[in-house]
């Protein structure tokens, strides 16, 4: 009797430990992170994210969803890019406004680096929060 609890006990709890590390929603974010920026010119570029894409079935492009902190007047403009040692890419524009999402180009079987960068259409700084 107690050979039977304790294996459907294991079975149990098995059945939740892959549920909640293999069957991720849709909508869930493989990395979140934040950078600022500055009135009129480019912050920083943050390098938080990393991704590696598909062998195949890929479409060639990474999809970045970003925001301005909330309850304030910000203002932002993000670009974005697949970070290279040599001959980076040309930043590619994620849009301006207080959210947006945007994809930037990304080969299939490639891992690198998601590189972020923030300007502020304000007369103070932008911190924006973003996720791929």
């Amino acid at each position: 009797m107690r050979k039977t609890a304790t294996a459907l006990m294991m079975t149990a709890l098995l059945s939740l430990l892959s549920a909640s590390f293999f069957a991720a929603p849709a909508s869930a974010a493989i990395c979140k992170s934040r950078t600022s920026g500055f009135p009129g010119k480019w912050g920083p570029i943050s390098k938080e994210c990393s991704y590696t894409s598909p062998a195949s079935g890929w479409d060639g492009k990474l999809r970045i969803t970003w925001n301005v902190q909330e309850s304030t007047n910000q203002y932002a403009c993000v670009a974005a890019r697949m970070g290279k040692a040599k001959n980076p890419d040309k930043w590619q524009s994620l849009g301006c406004g207080t959210l947006g999402t945007g994809e930037i180009k990304w080969p299939e079987n490639t891992a690198s680096m998601v590189e972020v960068r923030v300007r502020s259409g304000n007369a103070h700084m932008a911190n924006v929060d973003y996720s791929i």
